[in-house]
């Protein structure tokens, strides 16, 4: 990777450092969670982190499950679909659109077992787990995967274009990450959705990251939209909800067949014998949580301008160490993460990234994400409302002189 040297990296301005973030009763927002105080949580992104109010209802829930699991297996159908209305709202979808699933890949994995030839298009951008499924599934039918090359620093009709590009006339379905995981970006979900399906290619959206960071993203016109409840809507692990619209609906089957397979959507998803819905209800009530305690407008504003003022403030300490610009060009920026180039000896070696991340975590303290994409390692941070500007000036102060350092002996070798 070649960062060219700029004084203006050097003397950039960073974004004003917000303040913490308060509960409307005036506590800091960061006493909600239960969070290790000896760690700095720069990484939500990659498995989130529930409040301690919201995994105390889980515990709850669950030992009211143990108590008599008859009565909660034969009576909980009614507060699942309490849930449902709470969580529809929250996204922006029609209940009757919205299934809950233990987890983005399962809702993947039903779309994609519908799969039948042709061909599927997806990008390059596409998150490591999901980019496979469709490999294997597409190797099981027979079927061609097609990759659209879309630049880091593509805008959204330029996005869209190299998306459109790729469809031919055996393409059947696009796959396409709402915010994507390795490099930080949004993805122009409505512009492609309505294009492909001019085509009669239908769209599956990958929207792992965007509940909770996005305003009601599900309000899309993709045919399927699958999204995780336990990332930046802060509910419990083993949580996520697919939105089919009623033509895909009709086709898709449960990822596991049950006592309730033969049943309408969403009725067919819910019955699933003794699968754990308390992840469920208790996300839902965690959402309505935290918009009494702080309020999710304000939860999304205050992530925004402190990523922002994280991304700016450490790329220009690395600036200053290195002489280069750690600046990163993405064309359509999450709200939430942010990609900060590493000093030249580290970014070159994206098969150490993991390693790395491992390295930062036990030897300085911080939890953060080192993405790997295009061949080159990059920091990805991101914030919840538990996060402060002091985290990010820690990290600049303590972990990027470090980096550096480990740069500079990793070049010597």
């Amino acid at each position: 990777m070649s960062i060219a040297r700029s004084p203006e990296a050097r003397t950039s301005t960073p974004a004003d450092a917000p303040p913490p973030l308060l509960t409307r009763s005036g506590v800091p927002a960061a006493a909600l969670w239960a969070l290790d105080p000896q760690v700095v949580h720069l990484n939500h992104g990659s498995f989130g982190a529930a409040p301690r109010s919201t995994v105390e209802l889980r515990s709850v829930l669950l030992a009211e499950v143990d108590a008599n699991p008859l009565r909660w297996h034969l009576s909980v159908q009614p507060r699942r679909e309490e849930a449902r209305l709470v969580v529809a709202r929250f996204l922006g979808s029609d209940p009757r659109s919205l299934a809950f699933v233990p987890s983005a890949s399962a809702g993947t994995t039903a779309v994609l077992r519908e799969l039948s030839g042709g061909e599927v298009v997806v990008t390059d951008h596409a998150y490591g787990a999901l980019a496979k499924h469709v490999a294997l599934q597409a190797a099981r039918v027979g079927a061609r995967v097609v990759t659209a090359r879309v630049p880091l620093s593509a805008t959204a009709a330029e996005a869209t274009a190299a998306v459109l590009d790729a469809i031919g006339p055996e393409t059947r379905l696009v796959v396409l990450d709402h915010v994507t995981s390795a490099t930080a970006r949004l993805m122009p979900v409505e512009q492609v959705s309505e294009a492909a399906r001019a085509r009669g290619v239908a769209v599956l959206v990958d929207a792992a990251h965007a509940p909770g960071m996005l305003e009601a993203p599900a309000a899309t016109t993709a045919d399927a939209w699958v999204g995780n409840l336990h990332k930046w809507a802060c509910g419990v692990r083993g949580s996520a909800v697919t939105v089919l619209n009623a033509a895909t609906a009709e086709r898709v089957r449960p990822p596991i067949e049950s006592w309730s397979s033969d049943a309408a959507y969403p009725e067919s998803f819910d019955e699933q014998g003794t699968a754990d819905s308390t992840g469920y209800l208790a996300s839902a009530a965690g959402i309505t949580a935290l918009e009494e305690a702080i309020g999710w407008d304000r939860i999304r504003l205050y992530q925004g301008e402190l990523v922002s003022y994280g991304r700016d403030i450490i790329a220009a300490a690395f600036a200053y160490a290195t002489g280069e610009d750690h600046r990163v060009e993405v064309g359509m920026p999450a709200p939430s993460m942010a990609l900060v180039a590493l000093p030249s000896g580290l970014a070159a070696q994206p098969e150490s990234a993991a390693a790395l991340r491992q390295r930062i975590a036990d030897e300085l303290g911080f939890e953060t994400q080192i993405a790997d994409w295009g061949g080159v390692a990059r920091l990805r941070l991101s914030a919840h409302a538990y996060s402060t500007s002091q985290d990010f000036d820690r990290f600049a102060e303590t972990v990027v002189p470090a980096l550096v350092q480990w740069s500079r002996s990793a070049s010597k070798r």
